[in-house]
């Protein structure tokens, strides 16, 4: 140990954050919560997804929520794991990214029961901590997922899309004569400017995903 370094320091620069995510609007409170132990005890933050669908295939919630991931990991320099076993194997994928990564604490979701239903029955989550030495594990209450529609939005509000750079940003009110007018939802999940924006263009509905007032990729 570094004879500057605190005992406290030494303990915290030891830990490492691993969050367990799956498709659903909880998903952003599971990686904000691992964020929070993240910045708490000054670790890496691992984000982990196991059994994503056939990329060949289009599926709404799927992009979304990649898109989603993709940008949270961005902001909280965070690594961005993407399993693509079977989700039955999802406890094996955790215990060997934990095993490769020191990973001492652990982020779940209680509720979902998609691809993690099993990590909340007891004998799976022993199988874990057997498995893994000196780790924690958090289990967070969360919302069970539903199939998306429209509840899972704010009233529409009049938006705008000015661009910044190689991207665009949502405003709400702007003098930019090259603005995209249309509506945005607001995620009823967050408090942050996540949803969606939609304009029409010619006879076609056009739909941006937001995250955090600009439009992801």
């Amino acid at each position: 140990m570094n004879m500057n370094q605190s005992p406290a320091e030494d303990t915290f620069a030891s830990e490492s954050i691993l969050v367990c995510v799956s498709y659903g609007p909880s998903s952003e409170r599971l990686i904000r919560r691992g964020a929070k132990l993240a910045q708490a005890f000054q670790a890496p933050l691992t984000i982990l997804t196991v059994g994503v669908q056939d990329e060949d295939t289009y599926h709404e919630e799927r992009d979304r929520n990649m898109a989603l991931w993709t940008s949270l990991a961005q902001q909280l320099q965070a690594e961005f794991l993407i399993s693509k076993r079977p989700s039955r194997d999802a406890a094996e994928v955790i215990i060997e990214t934990a095993r490769e990564r020191k990973i001492t604490q652990i982020v779940l979701g209680q509720s979902v029961r998609t691809k993690w239903e099993e990590l909340t029955e007891d004998s799976i989550m022993n199988e874990i901590l057997r498995s893994i030495e000196l780790v924690d594990i958090h289990v967070v209450s969360v919302k069970r997922q539903v199939e998306q529609h429209e509840d899972d939005y704010e009233p529409g509000t009049k938006a705008y899309l000015v661009r910044d750079g190689d991207s665009y940003v949502l405003q709400f009110e702007t003098s930019a004569a090259d603005a995209i007018e249309g509506t945005f939802y607001q995620s009823v999940y967050t408090d942050f400017n996540n949803g969606i924006f939609k304009t029409i263009r010619g006879q076609e509905v056009i739909k941006y995903h937001i995250f955090d007032g600009a439009v992801t990729t």
